[in-house]
C-alpha cells in the first residue's frame, strides 16, 4: 500500500545524552535531538494486519497538523525540526478517521463497516502517570503518526480500546465520505477541549475568553468557547485568512497584534478596554510564539483566571510569576487529547451541531498529494487540510 513515511538516522546531537528509553529502541522524546538527515517520502509498504485487540481501518481522512509540517525539512545541523516524541521510520498522520474493514478476534464493540476515529495517544494504563489519571503523560506512551504508523496511508491499525464510533456524523454531513473528512478533525478539537476543559477546568458561562492563534487548535478553541457560553471571545491572529475563519466560527473580535502595536495599542490594552477592565477569565495560548503572547496574557488575565497553555515551542517562555500570583491565576499546561471521555464529548458536540469543524476545512487532497497538503499548511494557506487516501 502507499504511505507517506518519515525516516532519519538515530544519531544524538552533539552535547545531547539520550535517556534509557531512547537508547532502548532508538526513539526520541524530542526528535530534533536525535534524528539526523530526515526525509519524508511516499513509499510502498505492506498492508498491516490487525492483532487480536486491533481493528484494520481503511482511512477516510487524515488531517494535516502543524506538527506534520515539522517533518518537511531539517535544521541547519541536518537534524529533524520536529521537537516532539517520535520513532523513525514511521508513517505520519495522527488526525484520522476511517471505516473498519477487519477486526481482531478479541474485538467486541466494533465490526466491519463501522465508521470510527481513534485516539492518537496510546497510553498503557499501568504506569504511575496513567494510574493518576494523566494518560497523556503516560511513561510508556506510544503515538499513532509518531511512533506507530499513522493515517497518511491507505490503511492503518488501531487498538479497540482507543476507538470511537462516528456514524452519527453522517446525518449531519449527508455522505459517509464527507462525514469521515470532518471526523478527521475530532483530534485537534479534542486537543483544545483537553486544554480548556479538562486540564484548564473550563470557565463559567458569561466569562470572557481570549485566544491567541487561529490555526486549527485556536479555531477549535474559538468554536468551543462559543459553545460553552463565553460572553466575549477575542482572538488574536496575524494571517488574514485565518482571521476571517476565526470570525466565522464564533470570535466576537479578531485582531492582528502587529496592527495593534502599529497603532500604539497592545493586545492587553485592547482586551481590558473591551471587557471594561475585567480582563478574560480564560486565555488560550495556541501559538509557537509564547515570548510574544505570555507577557500580554499576564496583563489581560482576570483575577482568578485561567491560562490554558496548548501551543508548543522549543524555546523558553518568559513569565513574570508575580503578576500571576497577585491575581491568583491558574496556569495549566496541556498536551494531547486522550482519556477523560474527551473524544465522545467532542463527537457529540459535532453531531449536535454545537460546533462545526467543516467551517475551517479548507481543502481535501488525495494521498499522492499529501506532501502538497502539508506544504500548504506550512504556508498557512487555510484553516485545515485533509488527505483522503481512498477517494
Amino acid at each position: 500500500m502507499k504511505a507517506l513515511q518519515a525516516s532519519g538516522t538515530w544519531r544524538p546531537r552533539p552535547g545531547y545524552s539520550p535517556d534509557e528509553r531512547e537508547k532502548k529502541d532508538n526513539r526520541a522524546s524530542m526528535g530534533n535531538n536525535l534524528f539526523y538527515q530526515p526525509s519524508l517520502e511516499m513509499v510502498d509498504i505492506p498492508k498491516p494486519e490487525p492483532k487480536d485487540d486491533e481493528v484494520l481501518i481503511k482511512v477516510g481522512g487524515a488531517a494535516v497538523c502543524g506538527s506534520d509540517t515539522m517533518f518537511l525539512g531539517k535544521d541547519d545541523e541536518d537534524y529533524l525540526q520536529y521537537c516532539g516524541h517520535c520513532k523513525l521510520p514511521v508513517v505520519i498522520g495522527h488526525e484520522f478517521s476511517g471505516e473498519i474493514v477487519k477486526t481482531g478476534k478479541k474485538v467486541k464493540n466494533f465490526k466491519e463497516g463501522d465508521l470510527i476515529v481513534a485516539e492518537t495517544m496510546n497510553w498503557c494504563g499501568e504506569c504511575a502517570a496513567c494510574r493518576a489519571g494523566l494518560v497523556n503523560q503516560c511513561e510508556n506512551l506510544e503515538e499513532i503518526g509518531f511512533t506507530l504508523d499513522g493515517g497518511y496511508a491507505e490503511y492503518l491499525v488501531a487498538k479497540e480500546k482507543f476507538c470511537f464510533h462516528v456514524e452519527a456524523l453522517v446525518s449531519v454531513y449527508k455522505t459517509k465520505e464527507r462525514a469521515l473528512e470532518v471526523a478527521a478533525m475530532v483530534e485537534p478539537t479534542a486537543v483544545a477541549y483537553n486544554g480548556m476543559f479538562v486540564r484548564g477546568g473550563g470557565f463559567l458561562p458569561g466569562g470572557n475568553v481570549a485566544i491567541f492563534g487561529a490555526g486549527p487548535i485556536g479555531l477549535s478553541a474559538t468554536s468551543l468557547a462559543k459553545a460553552a457560553g463565553a460572553a466575549k471571545i477575542i482572538t488574536f491572529e496575524k494571517e488574514p485568512l485565518r482571521m476571517k475563519l476565526a470570525r466565522e466560527v464564533g470570535a466576537d473580535y479578531v485582531f492582528d497584534p502587529d496592527e495593534l502595536y502599529s497603532a500604539g495599542i497592545s493586545p492587553s490594552e485592547k482586551v481590558m478596554d473591551l471587557t471594561g477592565g475585567i480582563g478574560v477569565e480564560m486565555a488560550v495560548e495556541a501559538t509557537h510564539d509564547q515570548s510574544e503572547t505570555i507577557p500580554e496574557i499576564e496583563q489581560m488575565i482576570a483575577v482568578g483566571g485561567t491560562i490554558a497553555q496548548i501551543g508548543i515551542s522549543p524555546k523558553r517562555t518568559p513569565i513574570m510569576s508575580t503578576y500571576l500570583q497577585k491575581k491568583g491565576v491558574n496556569y495549566h499546561c496541556s498536551i494531547g487529547s486522550s482519556g477523560h471521555d474527551i473524544w465522545p464529548h467532542v463527537i457529540r458536540l459535532i453531531a449536535s451541531g454545537r460546533i462545526d469543524p467543516s467551517r475551517f476545512l479548507t481543502k481535501c487532497y488525495h494521498l499522492d498529494e499529501a506532501k502538497e497538503a502539508i506544504e500548504a499548511a506550512e504556508r498557512l494557506e487555510g484553516g485545515k487540510f485533509v488527505v483522503t487516501p481512498n477517494w
